[in-house]
């Protein structure tokens, strides 16, 4: 009987024990799951930070595309320069031979004589350059030298009657216009001519001596001499626009007068003997002539300007 009652409590514990492990086991195997920590993303969390970094690449793509052009708009731009004014042109033509001349008037014709001296004054294109700096002083303007477009100097004569109040020669009608078309307004020519150098009276009248040519002009009276330098030219300056001679104006009949052309020099020496006469012993009649069109040039000039 004992021995029953010792087996029975034997398997009494053992069934306790058996159940208490498979109770651990059941514990064990249904506790629930861990809570993920703070570190790991959960597949949601993920997929949405994927798409902010696909996001920020694309947007870092077109930001690396969009720089050449921003360096481009970023250049400055160069300003259009205005167009500069169309200048004004002045056409300019001197006529005149290569060296001056010397005329002569004596007591009696028996000693008048004309010749010339082998210096080359270069007049040509010392009076154009003298006109050109006039002329081009005021930016509007610029001078041409039309000698190549005119076979005759001599014939030019664009317009008929004095000041404001002339017409247009209808027999020039044609290089007027061809000159116009060339885009030149105004005529300036300047043509080597005899001109009155002096004039003497007496009892029975006056007489005039003209000068044969630019340069010196003399004359011997009884045992008294003149030495005059003598710019002897005609010069007209005519509109081609409009009927104007401009030298017909009030401001430019002084440069018309002879006498202004031909100027007494008091200063110079002359020569023991003409015929040797020296370049530098004619400088002062060459200086004279020049500075008789400095004061005309500048005096058209201004008319051209509006001064």
């Amino acid at each position: 009987m004992k021995f029953v009652t010792k087996l029975t409590v034997l398997l009494a514990v053992l069934m306790l024990a058996s159940g208490c492990v498979t109770q651990r086991g059941m514990d064990s195997g249904e506790s629930t799951p861990s809570q993920p920590n703070g570190e790991e993303a959960t597949p949601t969390e993920s997929a949405e930070q994927e798409d902010v970094v696909r996001d920020s690449d694309s947007a870092n793509k077109e930001t690396t595309k969009s720089e050449p052009s921003k360096e481009l708009d970023s250049k400055p731009v160069t300003p259009v320069k205005p167009a500069k004014p169309v200048k004004q042109k002045v056409g300019v033509l001197v006529s005149a031979k290569k060296f001056p001349t010397h005329t002569h008037i004596g007591t009696t014709k028996f000693n008048n004589f004309t010749k010339e001296y082998s210096y080359d004054w270069q007049l040509n294109n010392a009076l154009y350059s003298t006109f050109k700096k006039a002329i081009e002083q005021n930016s509007r303007f610029t001078t041409v030298d039309i000698s190549s477009m005119v076979d005759d100097a001599g014939a030019l004569d664009f317009v008929m009657g004095e000041g404001e109040n002339g017409s247009f020669n209808e027999k020039q009608n044609t290089l007027r216009k061809s000159l116009l078309d060339k885009g030149i307004a105004t005529v300036i020519i300047i043509e080597e001519a005899p001109t009155v150098a002096i004039t003497e009276c007496g009892t029975y009248g006056c007489s005039e001596h003209q000068s044969k040519g630019f340069g010196l002009f003399t004359r011997s009276f009884l045992g008294t001499d003149h030495y005059i330098a003598s710019a002897s030219f005609n010069v007209n300056v005519e509109r081609l626009d409009k009927p104007v001679d401009v030298l017909t104006l009030p401001t430019f009949t002084e440069f018309q007068d002879d006498a202004l052309k031909n100027e007494r020099v008091e200063d110079f020496t002359p020569p023991d003997n003409f015929d040797e006469i020296t370049e530098q012993e004619l400088a002062p009649i060459k200086n004279t002539i020049v500075n008789y069109f400095d004061r005309l040039a500048t005096a058209v000039g201004k008319y051209l300007s509006g001064q």
